[in-house]
């Protein structure tokens, strides 16, 4: 008997399959982390899911067939699942876990941007901009390509600097602005920043319509970014914690609800 099929029962993994990430986590009873990790999502949510979990496994030490809880763009094509659960409900229970007490969560995934308001760790109301690109996580990494940029940059690069905003709002438009200032001479550190400022004024627009409160914290694959947290700061007019491990948050609360399900 292995120790995961001796321990199965007390031991969940999440997994968050995102449009452009996926990423899991195995948790124990005590809500400790066993294992993490994340791998691009691909074309193929099975194949991925298959590999992904192998690799949480392993980092383990576990063997076995474990319970999956899934969450995500590809939830429904992940095979076998013991749970099935929406990414809002994930993300507000992941962020609880992580921020004991938080009131507002901003997440910037790769295709859309969600604001949820919470109290008690209770989903009071949401919102998700799914439309356009613009505000996403798809928009700066065009803004980083079109610069030759990449997203460690951010952190080693690029400095904060409020002001500068791109007048364009469309993805579209807005790179055929970079390629103008690029053109005319503006450093691309002055124009990443103003990207960065522009996906923060819409992020703050779209939980405007909540009434957000802090404490506020940003998850995604973005939210251990100390500078995306001063620009989402400084749209919101209050401080927007970066999570460290912010983009384990929906496969946390996948897992954290696993656990927590009720017996029949």
């Amino acid at each position: 008997m292995t120790g995961l099929d001796r321990l199965s029962p007390a031991i969940a993994v999440g997994l968050d399959c995102g449009s452009t990430y996926s990423k899991g986590v195995i948790l124990d009873q005590n809500l400790n982390i066993l294992a993490k990790d994340y791998i691009p999502s691909g074309w193929d949510f099975t194949s991925t899911g298959e590999t992904l979990l192998a690799s949480l496994l392993q980092k383990a030490g576990l063997t076995g067939s474990p319970r999956i809880a899934a969450t995500g763009y590809g939830r429904l094509r992940l095979g076998r699942t013991d749970l099935v659960i929406t990414e809002i409900s994930c993300h507000a229970r992941g962020a609880q876990h992580l921020r004991p007490g938080v009131r507002t969560v901003i997440d910037i995934g790769g295709q859309d941007t969600k604001v949820l308001t919470l109290k008690d760790g209770q989903v009071l109301d949401f919102l998700m901009n799914d439309k356009c690109a613009a505000g996403t996580g798809r928009f700066l990494e065009m803004a980083l390509g079109r610069l030759g940029l990449n997203w460690a940059d951010l952190a080693s690069k690029i400095s904060f600097g409020a002001g500068f905003r791109l007048n364009s709002v469309c993805a579209v438009f807005a790179e055929s602005e970079i390629m103008g200032l690029l053109a005319s001479g503006r450093p691309r550190e002055e124009i990443i920043g103003g990207a960065l400022t522009t996906l923060a004024d819409r992020a703050a627009a779209l939980a405007a319509r909540l009434q957000p409160k802090p404490p506020a914290v940003l998850t995604g694959g973005l939210a251990g970014s100390p500078l995306l947290s001063r620009y989402l700061s400084e749209a919101m007019g209050f401080e927007v914690e970066p999570l460290e491990l912010g983009v384990y948050a929906g496969a946390l609360g996948a897992a954290w609800s696993l656990l927590n399900q009720k017996k029949p």
